[in-house]
């Protein structure tokens, strides 16, 4: 049967999913299915209104999951589940998770945590997006990094959220070797969102540039795996995957 070992439940913030899915079939292992709603966000702007659409959409979703029987329930998009605010999104995750019987997390979580196991203390980003004080850009929220992780600057790609299934690989190595360079004490880079196609890029860039590399998918995908007790380790998507 399709998913004997674990169903995992991921609410996809695009209107148009294509990219995750691909990505979480290439590594996940045997018998680990993906169960997916897609959300409303097109235009990934605060004007548009589809973040908080898209949030009221996230609950009937995890709920609907849990009745079709899913082990985790992964809420995906930072600008989605932070939509209301840092402390209402997280007592809502506790709230549904006591609520459905079955864990419920997010992917903002998934990096954390991604973070953590890596060992990281400076950690700089890579967005697709438009940086702060552009007309596209949507805050992530939720914050980055707590603790004894430090954030060391961020480089934006400037696409539009429609196109995110469309930008070429080329895109994020560039940005990630000009964080690198612009940045040397950066000893792990976070390639935001799961919906661009950077999971082959990982072990590449980690060995070009001699750090960590955390991105969307391969977190999404560890996180859950590691918190329903899957300890398959997973080669060719660097460290994360295949150490911890």
């Amino acid at each position: 049967m399709y998913g004997h070992r674990l169903r995992i439940g991921y609410t996809s913030p695009p209107i148009v999913t294509e990219v995750f899915p691909y990505e979480f079939y290439r590594m996940a292992p045997p018998g680990v299915t993906l169960v997916l709603t897609t959300l409303m966000v097109a235009r990934h702007t605060i004007e548009s209104g589809e973040a908080e659409e898209s949030w009221n959409h996230t609950l009937r979703a995890a709920r609907d999951m849990a009745r079709a029987g899913v082990n985790i329930i992964v809420l995906g998009g930072g600008p989605v589940v932070y939509s209301k605010g840092s402390d209402t999104a997280e007592q809502t995750i506790k709230d549904l998770a006591q609520e459905l019987g079955v864990p419920v997390t997010n992917s903002t979580t998934a990096y954390r945590q991604a973070n953590i196991a890596l060992g990281a203390k400076i950690v700089g980003h890579v967005s697709y997006a438009s940086p702060p004080g552009a007309v596209d850009h949507l805050p992530s929220g939720g914050g980055r990094e707590r603790g004894n992780i430090h954030s060391a600057g961020t480089k934006y790609g400037s696409y539009p959220f429609i196109d995110v299934g469309r930008i070429p690989k080329e895109v994020p190595e560039r940005l990630a070797r000009e964080l690198k360079k612009e940045h040397p004490e950066i000893d792990t880079i976070n390639l935001g969102s799961p919906h661009w196609g950077t999971a082959e890029l990982v072990e590449p860039l980690e060995k070009e540039l001699g750090v960590n590399v955390v991105a969307g998918s391969p977190a999404i995908l560890w996180w859950a795996l590691r918190s329903c007790g899957i300890q398959d380790r997973i080669q060719g998507y660097g460290r994360l995957l295949r150490e911890h």
